[in-house]
């Protein structure tokens, strides 16, 4: 009974083995893969770069409150073996509206200090992002609550701004690099 089981387990263990083997190698980019994946890359790596020269520290939540586009979360399908199973542009189109609503906020900070380098980052990544449509982009919840914001509370919001735009191009980054290597992987 006993060496049954173990063999039962040991033939599952290997099917499994088999069946993971099968599905990595059938590794596809989404379907935007007329993308330069790697000018993403790297400019996804350029923003970071300009985010880290900031040293931003984590601050207090502003008393304010500022729309901030969503999270990317679990079910958009970012991870590296969705993004590679699953031809979909859900992951995409998220990154494509966070890139431009923090774009637009910054556009908003632009006379307290911002580097002009993150700005300009941040432009390349998102233009090179909206090759498909042709460069434009809907519009999304416009930014318009700065208009409403004391001058006093401009600099805790930039900082905020900046940490959740930190946070965001992390996640960014590393699903860029990821299509960028299925992209070099599919070169060969």
């Amino acid at each position: 009974m006993k060496n049954s089981l173990r063999n039962q387990l040991q033939g599952g263990v290997l099917l499994c083995f088999l069946l993971i083997s099968a599905t990595s190698t059938g590794m596809w980019l989404p379907r935007e893969s007329h993308i330069p994946w790697q000018q993403c890359r790297d400019a996804s790596q350029e923003v970071l770069k300009q985010l880290w020269k900031l040293n931003i520290k984590k601050p207090e939540v502003p008393h304010t409150t500022i729309s901030f586009p969503q999270r990317i979360e679990c079910k958009d399908r970012c991870d590296p073996d969705s993004l590679g199973k699953v031809p979909d542009s859900l992951c995409l189109t998220k990154i494509r509206e966070g890139l431009h609503h923090y774009h637009k906020l910054l556009t908003r900070f632009s006379n307290s200090g911002l580097t002009a380098e993150l700005q300009d980052a941040l432009n390349s990544l998102l233009q090179l992002l909206l090759i498909e449509d042709g460069g434009s982009q809907k519009e999304t919840n416009s930014p318009a609550i700065l208009d409403n914001v004391q001058e006093w509370e401009k600099t805790p919001l930039q900082n905020f701004t900046l940490w959740r735009l930190q946070s965001f191009a992390v996640v960014v980054a590393r699903v860029l690099s990821h299509c960028a290597s299925l992209s070099e992987a599919s070169m060969i």
